[in-house]
């Protein structure tokens, strides 16, 4: 009963995106189905932002979360565009498959298919990511030849020590004591420390046991892991604003603020955002990890009012900023 409801809430909240225009475009074998979305001011679009989604099989508004953002975006005279990942909705191919590499190579493609085909110049395309794209964008942001901004939210600068974090926090949501959550950090390092010897999944499963992860899913965090974008930061060369949310229970929002404070770049703005969760949801309202169906349906009852209060005020109001 409560998937039923989920799926409604998602139907009715879908409504007003059913005239997006449905395109597909090409990243090398891979065919990306694609949704463009005007702008709804009644006028030429002042740019546009590419949706970067973060981990697992999303769908190109991912489940409809995206439509929240999209609707003050647009009236505010911005056009989207985004895409199924591929093995997902109406994309060929398969994520499970793809290392950040691809990513930041798939990315690029969609960035020339939209400027070809809706006239967008480098200057008026940007890009924005959520969580797991912080070791996409980053890493060609350094492509001013490319987009013109770039906005990134919940990013993590290190794949490793991010799982260390969540491994911790859900230990303590679970209820465990400092003793068992101390051997759960241990039982992820001795994973880690597994990992580098880049075993089969055979050998991984004897190693993992009933906690093993699916073939598929083994083979993207094996080819993942090592993914660090510090480096990346310091190249950066396109304006950027990166938010985290000052609740966030997956990645340790409070110092990646805090290390840009300390390793500054002249081109990214950085803010902390108040009772914010991972995904810019008030935290108050909204805990957890995930989001459960109960808490999505209350998401898609909210809409906007679901979010962190200096969320989108603040990514309007830097956008304003660029002048474009």
């Amino acid at each position: 009963m409560i998937r039923l409801i989920a799926s409604l809430f998602f139907a009715i909240s879908s409504f007003t995106y059913c005239f997006a225009e449905e395109v597909t475009f090409k990243h090398k074998n891979t065919r990306l189905s694609g949704h463009y979305l005007a702008s709804t001011n009644g006028k030429p679009a002042k740019a546009i932002l590419l949706f970067v989604h973060g981990d697992g099989a999303m769908t190109y508004d991912a489940g409809g979360y995206y439509n929240l953002i999209w609707e003050p975006l647009r009236q505010n005279g911005y056009a989207v565009f985004s895409w199924d990942k591929p093995n997902v909705g109406g994309s060929s191919g398969d994520w499970l498959e793809q290392t950040m590499f691809d990513r930041q190579s798939e990315v690029l493609a969609a960035i020339d298919f939209v400027q070809h085909r809706y006239n967008f110049t480098a200057q008026t395309t940007g890009l924005i990511g959520f969580s797991q794209a912080g070791w996409v964008l980053p890493a060609i942001s350094n492509q001013n030849s490319k987009m013109g901004f770039v906005i990134g939210i919940g990013f993590a600068t290190n794949w490793v020590e991010q799982g260390r974090y969540y491994t911790k926090i859900h230990s303590q949501l679970a209820g465990k004591n400092n003793k068992q959550i101390s051997a759960a950090l241990a039982d992820y390092t001795r994973e880690i420390s597994f990992l580098l010897q880049a075993p089969s999944y055979s050998e991984y499963v004897k190693f993992a046991g009933k906690n093993a992860m699916t073939k598929e899913r083994f083979q993207f965090v094996l080819n993942n892991f090592k993914s660090d974008a510090k480096q990346d930061y310091s190249e950066i060369k396109v304006p950027s604003l990166y938010l985290w949310g000052d609740k966030d229970l997956n990645v340790n929002a409070k110092q990646e603020f805090a290390s840009w404070k300390e390793n500054s770049n002249s081109f990214v703005t950085t803010m902390l955002i108040a009772n914010a969760s991972h995904a810019m949801l008030k935290a108050d309202s909204f805990s957890g990890q995930t989001i459960g169906a109960l808490q999505w349906i209350k998401l898609m009852w909210l809409e906007q009012d679901a979010f962190a209060v200096e969320f989108i005020p603040t990514i309007l109001a830097w956008l304003e900023q660029r002048n474009i």
